[in-house]
């Protein structure tokens, strides 16, 4: 659970981080990074979506 945990922890942070990364990018009219960041961000919020799936499998009790 430790591994999990820590994947979420780091998760948060590549987001934000690349949001921020966005932001200063359309700023500065560095539209091909701002790509690649929206890129990624979807990457990483697609493995958030997949990590909280598999922790509430793990964590559902079944109803007896």
């Amino acid at each position: 659970m430790f591994k999990k945990i820590a994947l979420n922890v780091f998760l948060n942070v590549a987001i934000i981080t690349l949001l921020m990364g966005i932001a200063w990018s359309f700023k500065n009219d560095q539209y091909g990074y701002a790509t690649a960041g929206i890129l990624a961000v979807t990457v990483f919020i697609y493995l958030k979506v997949q990590l909280i799936k598999t922790v509430k499998k793990l964590t559902d009790k079944p109803k007896s």
